[in-house]
C-alpha cells in the first residue's frame, strides 16, 4: 500500500543506518543511542514525529558522508540540534517538524477549466466542497478574475444556491504573456494557521543560532504540499506593490509582504533554510538574496534535501517559474 506523502515512515530502516554511521566513527555511540531512546520513548504522537523528523535530517547528511554531532552546544548560546562537519566545512543545523499541512482539496470542477484561457499571468486557487456547480458559477469567476486583484477572493455557488467553494487570487506566475492557470487548493483558513505556525518554527530555530558557525534551519515534513506553505512564512505572501516598478509588459509590480522571516533585513544572521520532506527524497532550498551564504554549505543542504536552492525574490509558492 502506497504511503500517503504527509505520513511519516513506519519502518526502522534509520536505525541500521545510525549504526553503521557509529560504527565509521561519523556518529557518537551516545547520540545515536539517545536519538533511539528519544524516538522510542516518545509518549506523545507529536513528540515521536519531532524526533524522527530529526532523525531524517541526520540520517540525509550522513548519506553525504558527514559527521554529525547531536545536541551540541555551539561557542555560545543555546544547544543545537546538530554540528555537521563533511571534510573542512562545519555547520549548524536547527530541525524544527512541521504538523501535517492542509489537504492540496479537492480537483477543480470541470465547469471551471474553462477559466485557464483567461489572459491574465496568475495562479488562481479553488477551493472546491460542494457539489455540482451553479450554471452561473463559472460566468461569475470570470468576472470576478478579470478584476482581481492578488489576495482577492470569491465565492462560488452550486446548483442548490449553497455556498460551495471559493476562488482566490494567489500569486503571479512569472509570465508577461501567459495565462490563467489553476490548481486546487484547501481550507484557506488552515492554510493561514499552518503558514503562521511555520513561521513560529523559523523565528524559534533563529533563537537557538550558534555563535560562530553558519546556521541553517531545516523544517521537516509536513505533506506534499508543505514546500509551498513555507515559501510563504519565509518570503512573505504576493502582494501588489505600488512603491516599485513593474517589470516590462506588466501593469503592476508584485512582491511580498511585510511578515516573511526574510522580509528586508530582519532576522539578518539566516541566509539558509530547508525543507526536508519525509517520504520523498525531493526537498526545497532557499538561500536569501542579496546575503551571500557560503556556497560550499548551500551546495552540501542542498545535495542532503535533494533539492536545486531558490533565492529569495525568484518566482516561489504557487508561481511556476522557479
Amino acid at each position: 500500500m502506497r504511503r500517503m506523502p504527509d505520513a511519516a515512515p513506519t519502518d526502522d530502516a534509520w536505525r541500521d543506518v545510525l549504526l553503521d554511521a557509529s560504527i565509521d566513527g561519523r556518529l557518537g555511540d551516545l547520540d545515536r543511542r539517545m536519538l533511539e531512546h528519544r524516538f522510542d520513548a516518545a509518549n506523545r504522537p507529536a513528540r515521536r514525529d519531532a524526533v524522527r523528523g530529526e532523525i531524517e535530517v541526520v540520517t540525509r547528511f550522513l548519506a553525504l558522508g558527514a559527521c554529525v554531532v547531536t545536541e551540541t552546544s555551539g561557542p555560545e548560546g543555546p544547544p543545537v540540534d546538530l554540528r555537521v562537519t563533511l571534510g573542512d566545512l562545519a555547520f549548524a543545523v536547527h530541525v524544527k517538524r512541521l504538523g501535517p499541512a492542509p489537504a492540496p482539496g479537492r480537483p477543480v470542477p470541470a465547469a471551471f477549466e474553462s477559466l485557464a484561457d483567461l489572459p491574465r499571468p496568475y495562479v488562481a486557487g479553488v477551493a472546491w466542497h460542494g457539489g455540482v456547480p451553479a450554471a452561473t458559477a463559472a460566468e461569475d469567476a470570470r468576472e470576478f478574475l478579470m478584476a482581481a486583484r492578488l489576495g482577492d477572493r470569491c465565492l462560488l455557488r452550486d446548483v442548490d444556491d449553497r455556498h460551495a467553494g471559493t476562488i482566490e487570487l494567489l500569486a503571479p506566475t512569472g509570465e508577461t504573456d501567459g495565462r490563467l492557470r489553476l490548481r486546487a487548493m484547501g481550507d484557506p483558513l488552515a492554510t493561514a494557521a499552518f503558514v503562521e505556525r511555520a513561521g513560529r518554527h523559523l523565528r524559534r530555530a533563529y533563537r537557538q543560532f550558534a555563535a560562530g558557525l553558519e546556521n541553517v534551519i531545516v523544517l521537516a515534513g509536513g505533506g506534499a504540499v508543505a514546500g509551498d506553505l513555507v515559501d510563504l512564512a519565509l518570503l512573505g505572501e504576493h502582494v501588489e506593490r505600488w512603491d516599485r516598478l513593474p517589470r516590462v509588459g506588466q501593469r503592476v509590480a508584485h512582491g511580498r509582504d511585510d511578515r516573511g522571516l526574510w522580509t528586508g533585513r530582519r532576522y539578518d544572521r539566516s541566509r539558509i533554510v530547508a525543507w526536508c520532506p519525509l517520504v520523498i527524497r525531493e526537498g526545497r532550498v532557499w538561500t536569501r538574496e542579496g546575503f551571500d551564504p557560503p556556497e560550499d554549505v548551500v551546495t552540501a543542504v542542498r545535495r542532503a534535501i535533494g533539492a536545486p536552492s531558490a533565492r529569495a525574490g525568484e518566482q516561489g509558492a504557487f508561481g511556476e517559474s522557479r
